[in-house]
């Protein structure tokens, strides 16, 4: 259970980190910049500078496969659910991650959920 926490956190973590380089991108920034931000306030860890960095490249070989993280979010979830807890943020990225593996990056390291926006993943359109 603590495996499944942990990863939840992490994978949720990896993919709001995606979803910043692709805002960063899209608005003209690069993704080397957005994590040497990162990497020197509050929201430094090794995780944002060794993921940051493979994202910011692109390139992506496994220390972590991405269907492993997805399967774990997948579990977590499925705990969550039996203990009557909504996670619909962790929802959210696991959704990403499956996206990602629906693109070819099963067996790439899980930073690669990133290609689920660098794949042209679209904003609902605006209801207001």
């Amino acid at each position: 259970r603590m495996k499944l926490a942990v990863n939840l956190v992490m994978g949720a973590q990896l993919a709001a980190l995606a979803e910043g380089v692709a805002l960063a991108e899209r608005a003209g920034l690069t993704a080397d910049d957005l994590v040497t931000v990162l990497t020197e306030g509050a929201m430094a860890s090794p995780m944002v500078k060794l993921k940051g960095k493979a994202m910011a490249a692109r390139a992506y070989p496994p220390a972590f496969p991405l269907k492993h993280a997805q399967k774990d979010l997948r579990f977590a979830l499925g705990l969550a659910d039996d203990l009557g807890l909504g996670l619909p943020v962790s929802a959210a990225a696991n959704e990403l991650y499956k996206r990602a593996k629906g693109e070819g990056f099963s067996d790439a390291d899980f930073a690669a959920v990133a290609e689920a926006y660098a794949r042209g993943y679209r904003a609902h359109p605006k209801t207001a």
